[in-house]
């Protein structure tokens, strides 16, 4: 592999270096890079073989404010800071031309699926739905479809809703949906000290990521998922059920993959594509450090007290049963940890 990097940047002060500030943007270029083996013809036998056979292109930007400043007695600092970053295929040889593929100008995280108009909240709503579908309905994705099913839209306007060829020319009504790629990452930090108190406030966030739900939410005790087969309660809260058909219900009903009638609601859609841009209040601590004139006496340079925690709240309002800095919509890990500290700093 071979790699072109462009970077062009600036650092500035004013106002006598109380406020600082950088710009960063890169440009980066892999050429003949190993992407993903060539789809070929399975009288071939063997698996093919990876090649340098793409060109990827990286870009993005950094930038970081800070500000420092005395008011009377108290010192203040902000400081933020914001990055992005993107990666793109330049050359792949998709010889199938499909979009689950590398295909030239596919971006990474691409999310694609199906769009979702919702759940039918009663089977009228549903046959209502369907009768505007005369070429097919919804019968490519599943079957016996009823109240707190999923309604699918038709969005190449054929009369039916599907996958075509799942090429970029014949996507059926499949398109790009959501992208997991985080974007427009950020951080702030305040601090402040006074007459030997201290306080520090971190927070940190991401502005536009998408969130797959899958997994134990989409298919409970199915036995696809037999290291999670189970049934997560926040899905169970906010189904729609018979005994409960509740119009504003979360999640669609949920149907044993004995059934087989499973494949209804766990299409890749827009109804399982969440926006997990969030606000994590990262880090805060309080401290407070003693006149040095009370600790000579006991032959201490310095003693501080302070009071942490990290991990305190976050801030996701369209992503409620998982932490979305993590990127899994599944279920299957552990959230960070809320940790709360007491310390005692001394030096002799």
């Amino acid at each position: 592999e071979r790699v072109r990097s462009f970077n062009v940047g600036f650092d500035f002060g004013a106002f006598s270096n109380r406020l600082t500030g950088s710009f960063d943007y890169f440009v980066r270029k892999t050429v003949d890079m190993v992407g993903p083996a060539p789809q070929l013809p399975l009288v071939l036998g063997i698996a093919p073989a990876i090649v340098n056979n793409a060109d990827m292109k990286s870009y993005g930007f950094e930038i970081e404010l800070s500000w420092r400043d005395r008011i009377g007695e108290v010192d203040y600092g902000v400081k933020f800071n914001l990055a992005d970053a993107q990666q793109k295929v330049v050359k792949y040889p998709n010889t199938t031309n499909a979009f689950s593929d590398w295909y030239a100008g596919k971006m990474s995280g691409e999310i694609w699926g199906y769009t979702s108009l919702g759940i039918a909240k009663t089977d009228e709503e549903m046959k209502e739905h369907l009768a505007s579908l005369p070429n097919g309905g919804q019968n490519q994705l599943g079957n016996k479809w009823g109240a707190g099913d999923i309604m699918y839209a038709d969005i190449n306007g054929d009369g039916k809703v599907d996958g075509g060829k799942g090429t970029l020319a014949d996507p059926g009504d499949q398109r790009i949906i959501g992208n997991s790629t985080p974007r427009y990452n950020f951080g702030l930090v305040l601090d402040a000290s006074y007459k030997g108190f201290d306080v520090s406030i971190f927070f940190q966030g991401t502005a536009r990521v998408s969130l797959f739900e899958e997994g134990s939410t989409i298919v409970p005790f199915s036995s696809g998922y037999k290291n999670n087969d189970g049934f997560l309660r926040g899905v169970m809260e906010n189904r729609w059920t018979v005994d409960n058909p509740d119009p504003n219900a979360r999640y669609p009903r949920t149907i044993r993959p004995s059934d087989a009638l499973d494949n209804n609601n766990t299409k890749k859609s827009s109804f399982w594509v969440r926006n997990a841009a969030f606000l994590r209040l990262k880090n805060a601590e309080i401290g407070y450090t003693f006149p040095k004139r009370w600790m000579e006496k006991m032959a201490i340079q310095n003693l501080r007290l302070y009071v942490s925690g990290v991990n305190l709240l976050t801030w996701a309002p369209d992503v409620h049963l998982f932490d979305p800095d993590l990127g899994s919509g599944d279920g299957r890990k552990y959230p960070p940890t809320r940790v709360f500290n007491v310390g005692l700093n001394i030096n002799f």
